[in-house]
């Protein structure tokens, strides 16, 4: 994956039209306020008291479009898709850290990427159908630094 400095320079804006994208202030998720740009529930996240770095990006695969999708995860040197299996997802991330099942139909699945930059992966996957939602986020402070 590419480092935290280069993926705290993305923007929504560069992958999408400014017309279709709504700014966040003042969003509440991980213990942190954020400000940020979203289209839906693809969120792209800044924290309130570093809005100069991306720190979160979240890609909703049921709205997001296609091509764009596969831009963004190029661009972050992420090689995962819509669709992709809990084993497809496993050989390029490695063993969820934890796993969580609210509804039959799917799971909800946490990958840690150590590397040079480290990362976090969440991914919501679908029994039949696979990967349909990802939030790739860098480490964060404490909820008590951040205020």
């Amino acid at each position: 994956m590419i480092s935290h400095e280069e993926f705290a320079k993305l923007r929504l804006v560069q992958f999408r039209p400014d017309d279709e994208i709504a700014q966040l202030e003042d969003w509440e998720f991980m213990d942190h306020i954020w400000v940020g740009e979203a289209i839906r529930f693809s969120e792209w996240l800044r924290l309130e008291s570093d809005s100069d770095s991306l720190r979160s990006l979240a890609i909703d695969f049921d709205e997001f479009p296609a091509n764009t999708a596969e831009q963004v995860l190029s661009a972050i040197e992420l090689p995962l898709r819509r669709g992709l299996n809990l084993e497809q997802i496993q050989s390029v991330v490695g063993e969820p850290v934890h796993e969580e099942h609210f509804v039959a139909d799917r799971a909800s699945y946490d990958f840690v990427l150590d590397g040079p930059s480290r990362y976090f992966v969440s991914c919501i996957i679908l029994n039949v159908g696979g990967l349909i939602y990802l939030v790739v986020m860098t480490p964060l402070p404490d909820p008590d630094e951040d205020e």
